[in-house]
């Protein structure tokens, strides 16, 4: 009984010594971005400039320095993004892709989207783990037999300024032959401005081409929301040459991209752009 008396005790006491511990505090992160969540239910978003043993100091995203005592905060969550000196920066959470091209990042494991480029492709992604993802989906073409796509990605080299992957592309209309991609593609620079380089091979049920395609793009940040890319293809047996280049906008959840497609040398008279628009919903 004795025994019994003192685990429950003990149980008691480190019950409430774990009731009575403060949550540990975000780090002091120049650019990251957290949110803070107070126990009066008050949220703080910016990032940490300074903690220590009884406080700690957020400097909001509208330059405010907010000091909170270790003892108010309930908990906190890091936020996509981050504090520069330009200002605060949304992160860009379709960074695996360009408009069209891959680039050689990958979805973070658990992390998905949904996307649709021209109202009647959609697709949905996800991070199967950190270096692979897989994406998918049927066209929605009014009056006519859909395409069923799939593709794969992995990463094999993740560094700061050096990512390279591999991954392929397969597709087609149900019974009447299919046709994919296979690739290789290498991303150089930051999350904010970075060239990428692919090459890869067109196969069919039949056949694989005899000339690789190729793929140049770039992604340059243009403001705290926003990015300018652009990529030109280089595509087996032809002589024309499609760059497509324009505009990304994005927020927390939802990026929209509106670009226009030039063919060189240019063989449509009139206008000679055809535009692109795609958006997307990233959890």
């Amino acid at each position: 009984m004795r025994v019994a008396s003192a685990l429950l005790l003990a149980s008691f006491a480190l019950a409430s010594r774990a009731v009575g511990q403060e949550p540990t505090p975000p780090p002091v992160d120049s650019v990251a971005v957290v949110t803070v969540r107070l126990i009066d239910g008050t949220e703080v978003t910016g990032r940490v400039v300074a903690a220590d043993d009884s406080s700690v100091t957020l400097l909001t995203v509208a330059g405010a320095r907010v000091v909170m005592p270790r003892r108010s905060i309930s908990s906190w969550r890091p936020r996509e993004g981050r504090v520069t000196a330009a200002g605060p920066q949304q992160a860009d959470l379709n960074n695996t892709r360009l408009f069209v091209g891959p680039t050689a990042r990958t979805l973070p494991q658990g992390r998905g989207y949904f996307a649709d480029y021209y109202i009647f492709f959609p697709v949905v992604g996800a991070g199967v783990s950190d270096q692979f993802m897989m994406s998918g989906g049927v066209s929605i073409l009014p009056g006519s037999d859909q395409i069923v796509y799939a593709a794969a990605k992995v990463r094999i080299v993740r560094q700061s300024t050096v990512s390279v992957a591999i991954g392929g592309l397969y597709g087609g209309v149900l019974g009447e032959g299919s046709a994919g991609f296979g690739y290789a593609v290498t991303t150089l620079g930051s999350e904010d401005n970075a060239l990428t380089l692919m090459g890869g091979v067109p196969f069919s049920t039949d056949e694989v081409a005899d000339e690789p395609a190729f793929m140049v793009g770039g992604e340059a940040r243009t403001g705290g929301a926003s990015k300018f890319m652009a990529e030109v293809w280089k595509l087996p047996g032809e002589s024309d040459v499609p760059a497509l280049f324009g505009m990304r906008w994005f927020s927390q959840k939802v990026a929209v991209g509106f670009g226009l497609v030039y063919v060189f040398p240019n063989s449509i008279e009139g206008w000679p752009f055809v535009p692109w628009v795609d958006f997307s919903i990233t959890w």
